[in-house]
């Protein structure tokens, strides 16, 4: 845990002894905040630069923050190619793709991401799984055609897959150390924070309540055990047994809910954020999304 953050979560735990309401005010304040944007790695470098880049006025959907954030988008490949969205995780930024872009331009695909609301070159200073659910909409109503494949990463899995639950087209669907859930977001939250199960009720009311007014119970809707990706787009969940960020346990709830459409990849050893640049993994991906869909998908 960041030295910042220990300090703000030990006065935040004080704070819940003695005034839980406010505990929960406050705890919701931070959970939507996001540190300084990460930069470019030097090995992105040059993947990132050969982007077509383009900007789109996204409206909050949010109490978190209401005015409107620019939203940088990066595309790569010929513009008739397949296109397929990669959506990345918290506290990173679309070039921490760059070894998968190289290998779908190398397929003959076209790979399209983009910076999330307080990453990368993206404005903002908050980001919520509504926001970038709303984003993926709107880069898939500007598409063609069906996406070949979307393909998230951690946090960026359950916005892709809440997306495809919601109507998005697309051929396929990828999962890199996905999490399950909304809930299961707030409940990591807590478990960084060290923050009492106890304030966990009064802190997701006013996440229901004063955050998202306007989205019909946040939990729920943003729920992949819940509100599964379709059957008709096959699903690809990889995740590593030591990932300490999301538990694997977040791969087999996911695999219950889609198993008649699913698979299943474990790895051990590359944890949370290696599992995205190991080249077996990257093959893999790629071979799920070139693969012919079923006649009867």
């Amino acid at each position: 845990m960041p030295p910042a953050l220990r300090v703000t979560a030990a006065s935040l735990r004080a704070l819940a002894r003695i005034a839980p309401p406010l505990a929960a005010e406050v705890a919701t304040r931070l959970y939507f905040r996001v540190g300084p944007p990460a930069a470019v790695r030097p090995q992105e470098r040059a993947v990132h630069e050969a982007a077509r880049t383009s900007t789109i006025r996204h409206q909050r959907m949010a109490t978190t923050g209401r005015k409107p954030v620019d939203v940088v988008v990066y595309t790569w490949g010929e513009t008739d190619a397949p296109g397929v969205l990669l959506v990345h995780g918290w506290q990173s930024r679309a070039s921490f793709f760059a070894p998968f872009v190289e290998d779908l331009l190398a397929a003959g695909l076209r790979a399209v991401a983009y910076d999330a609301p307080a990453h990368g070159d993206s404005g903002g200073r908050r980001r919520t799984i509504v926001d970038d659910v709303a984003i993926i909409h709107r880069l898939s109503d500007a598409e063609p055609a069906a996406w070949a494949g979307v393909v998230g990463h951690s946090a960026g899995a359950l916005a892709g897959g809440v997306a495809l639950a919601d109507g998005v087209a697309a051929r396929r669907f990828t999962s890199l150390s996905g999490v399950s859930s909304a809930s299961a977001l707030a409940e990591g939250f807590f478990a960084l924070a060290g923050l009492p199960p106890s304030l966990r009720p009064q802190f997701d009311d006013v996440v229901r309540r004063r955050r998202f007014p306007d989205v019909p119970d946040v939990y729920e809707r943003y729920d992949l055990t819940r509100r599964p990706v379709p059957g008709a787009v096959p699903a690809l969940f990889l995740h590593d047994t030591d990932d300490r960020q999301v538990p694997y346990r977040h791969a087999e709830l996911l695999l219950a809910v889609h198993a008649d459409s699913a698979e299943l990849v474990t790895t051990t050893g590359l944890g949370h954020n290696r599992i995205v640049r190991d080249h077996a993994v990257r093959g893999r991906v790629v071979d799920h999304l070139t693969a012919p869909v079923p006649a009867d998908a």
